[in-house]
């Protein structure tokens, strides 16, 4: 039966629409012809995907398909951003290093090392609490250690190969944002709150003006998903599961490319 509200496919199809003004932005602000309000809505739209994605994490009946599908995901973008620059090149200093697979890959790993941790504490077990803990380190250490050894040959490649909180898109923001969205999974008023204070928190307060809310740092305008959050029925919807995995590239590469006989 089918609740009041929304389904998690109609929240993705509002964020793949949300997805095109900001990447519209991105990639043709130097034209002076796109309106900065484009990339306001678009701040809305990762945090979505993340809530989305650790839905799907409770949800899936195969958490290791899941994890796989989104670091290949990872990997796609990761080689594409690559090839696409090489084959169409701008003049400018725009990169193209879109890859939010990663992050949302990385939100996985944590999640999975969370359960590990929260399982090992309740059974009052020493050597999972250790390794959990370790689990949640790692990530950070090793992220530490590629910037710290950025001259090395390949750690380019490794950094892009191995996500890390400090190199993910988003970086540990987004992690922590969807360590938030899991650990409140059942306590939906309580999340929606904490979201809003995550957002507010983003506001820079300590020069606060309206040219750095609208112009300079406007990433706590992500607060626009708020609604959307609060009207998830959790409800899958409709099907489609590859439609993120196929769309968000191809949206990408050909505003890229489009942008490139702009320039």
């Amino acid at each position: 039966m089918l609740k009041k509200g929304l389904t998690g496919f109609q929240i993705k199809l509002i964020a793949l629409f949300l997805m095109i003004f900001d990447h519209v932005y991105y990639f043709f602000a130097f034209t002076d012809k796109v309106p900065l309000w484009f990339k306001w809505i678009g701040r809305s739209v990762a945090p979505i995907f993340i809530f989305m994605v650790v839905e799907g994490f409770i949800h899936t009946r195969n958490r290791t398909k899941y994890m796989t599908r989104l670091y290949i995901g990872s990997l796609v973008m990761t080689f594409g951003n690559q090839w696409i620059t090489e084959w169409f090149q701008r003049n400018d200093n725009v990169a193209l290093m879109a890859n939010i697979f990663a992050t949302l890959f990385l939100i996985t790993v944590y999640l999975t090392i969370i359960e590990y941790l929260g399982k090992g504490i309740k059974e009052r077990r020493i050597m999972p609490v250790v390794l959990g803990i370790l689990g949640l380190v790692l990530p950070i250490a090793l992220g530490i250690f590629m910037m710290m050894n950025l001259h090395i040959p390949g750690m380019i490649h490794a950094i892009f190969l191995l996500p890390t909180p400090m190199f993910v898109e988003g970086g540990p923001v987004f992690i922590a944002l969807g360590i938030l969205f899991y650990l409140t999974h059942d306590k939906k008023t309580l999340q929606l709150i904490l979201y809003a204070l995550v957002s507010i928190a983003l506001i820079p307060w300590q020069n606060f003006s309206l040219q750095g809310l609208f112009y300079d740092n406007f990433q706590w305008l992500m607060i626009g998903a708020l609604p959307l959050l609060a009207l998830y029925n959790g409800q899958r919807g409709k099907g489609m599961k590859y439609l993120f995995y196929v769309f968000y590239p191809v949206h990408i590469y050909g505003l890229y490319i489009l942008s490139t006989f702009f320039v």
